[in-house]
């Protein structure tokens, strides 16, 4: 039975005995015997078979209680977030399954709500919705008491693990209740966004370079809210026992490899009995974005700020030895993506300003662990689906992508490219401004319209050479 302890600020996962772990030793750093088939956002807990199952069944659990999940977006919003930053944190982390968290401040109902990040570190006995989920609903019932909802949610496997962690953040304003009611009450305003993503660590990098594109693919979320100024990093780091940094000497990876403005704050690591290192953050950033979104327009397009591929070029570049396709992933994978979201942003409702179609952006979401998919989900919520008539590919990754080896789907993105959906207006309006971004590289992979899946199929060639899935995907009638 797995449990855990804390050390000298570290949470410690005993994921069963030595005999059921791999024979071989764990890596000393995050990059040595790192997987180039599960690197970045490919190590997932898979969405639609696992999570979404097991978010079903943690919503109904939690009926009765005064904690709830969070709407399914990018980044939580802490509308609440006191204008002078007054934020308090605090970090938690439970044995899955087995443990509850602390209920956070100790318990106090009588303040601002409170907003948490959940990120989840699965092991392989936990890969079902049904365990998955009641072992969530565990965890989320113990913070009952206070106003909590869960902001933002993340889960990734652990290979050889048993059992699981979960790492929890507790945000809350320190505004005064009445000045935070009347925020909340604000369509648009200086908001506070927040998210936690993990990846699996690259094979070959350095620590500070890991920890660079962990972190800024954790950013993309709150850049995908419109929220860009003020950064703050909190480190997340997990390693096989033993092997496992001491924080400050985590910290210092993220505080090399970030841009000089970034607040990184002492940093979290967990120890695991399974395999590979991981590393994430949660990140917060402070912008003008929007409490609730609008409907989509019709005769909407979607447009990508850059070619899909810049993981898969990593991986195959470092399975097949192709040093210009590596680098070529690597100059994505470490890229800030700041400035495209801030041009972005520039196409998106001002404060107190109401939405207009023919200028404004319905929707910018950012590309990563689901691929195209999870461009497909996005308008499928709000009863749309994608005609794709373009998937652009970065050069060198479809040509290496077929042959003795490929990636089950090469859209999924580690610290990717955002999509931005829009009327043909609104979509020039953003491509013009992308166009003074250096290396965005904005294209229009197709329209939104009332179709029945997500995503339908009108482009030219076979997609399922390059995305697994896109057998499944329906033909767009009488348009291929």
């Amino acid at each position: 039975m797995a449990g855990r302890r804390v050390i000298r600020g570290r949470a410690v996962a005993d994921g069963g005995s030595d005999r059921e772990r791999s024979a071989g030793r764990p890596g000393p750093t995050p990059g040595f015997g790192a997987d180039p088939r599960r690197c970045g956002c490919s190590g997932k807990t898979p969405l639609d078979r696992v999570v979404f199952p097991a978010r079903d069944r943690v919503h109904e659990a939690l009926d009765g209680t005064s904690v709830r999940l969070g709407s399914d977006a990018d980044a939580a919003i802490l509308a609440d977030a006191a204008d002078d930053g007054g934020t308090e944190r605090a970090v938690d982390v439970v044995a899955l399954g087995e443990e509850r968290p602390t209920v956070p401040f100790d318990g106090d109902a009588g303040g601002n709500p409170i907003v948490t990040l959940a990120c989840a570190f699965v092991g392989d006995d936990l890969a079902d919705a049904e365990r998955f989920g009641d072992a969530l609903a565990t965890a989320y019932a113990g913070l009952d008491g206070p106003e909590v909802t869960i902001g933002k949610g993340h889960a990734v496997q652990v290979p050889g693990l048993s059992g699981g962690l979960l790492w929890l953040e507790h945000f809350r304003s320190t505004a005064d209740p009445d000045s935070a009611g009347a925020a909340r009450r604000s369509s648009i305003a200086d908001h506070l966004a927040a998210n936690v993503d993990v990846v699996h660590a690259f094979p070959g990098l350095d620590p500070p370079e890991q920890a660079r594109i962990a972190a800024l693919n954790a950013c993309n979320d709150v850049y995908a809210a419109g929220t860009t100024a003020d950064r703050v990093v909190h480190p997340v780091v997990a390693a096989p026992a033993g092997v496992d940094p001491s924080p400050s000497r985590a910290t210092d990876w993220y505080r090399a490899g970030l841009p000089s403005d970034v607040s990184v704050r002492r940093g979290s690591v967990l120890a695991h009995g399974g395999e590979g290192w991981l590393l994430g953050a949660s990140v917060t950033a402070r912008g003008g974005v929007g409490s609730t979104e609008p409907p989509i327009p019709d005769d909407c397009g979607v447009l990508v700020t850059r070619p899909f591929g810049g993981l898969a070029a990593f991986a195959l570049g470092t399975l097949d030895g192709d040093r210009g396709l590596r680098e070529l992933g690597r100059d994505r994978l470490t890229r800030d993506a700041r400035p495209v979201a801030e041009a972005l942003a520039t196409c998106r409702p001002d404060p107190g300003e109401s939405f207009d179609p023919a200028r404004h952006l319905a929707r910018v979401t950012d590309v990563s662990g689901e691929g195209i998919g999870g461009i497909g989900r996005l308008v499928a919520r709000d009863g749309r689906s994608l005609r794709l008539e373009r998937l652009p590919i970065l050069s060198g990754v479809a040509e290496a992508s077929v042959g003795h080896w490929r990636l089950p789907d090469v859209t999924v993105e580690t610290n990717g490219s955002f999509a931005a959906v829009g009327t043909p207006s609104a979509l020039a309006r953003a491509t013009d401004r992308l166009r003074s971004v250096e290396r965005a590289d904005p294209v229009r992979i197709g329209a939104v319209d009332g179709g029945d899946a997500p995503i339908r199929d009108a482009a030219d060639g076979d997609p399922s050479r390059l995305v697994e899935s896109a057998a499944r995907w329906p033909t767009a009638e009488g348009e291929r």
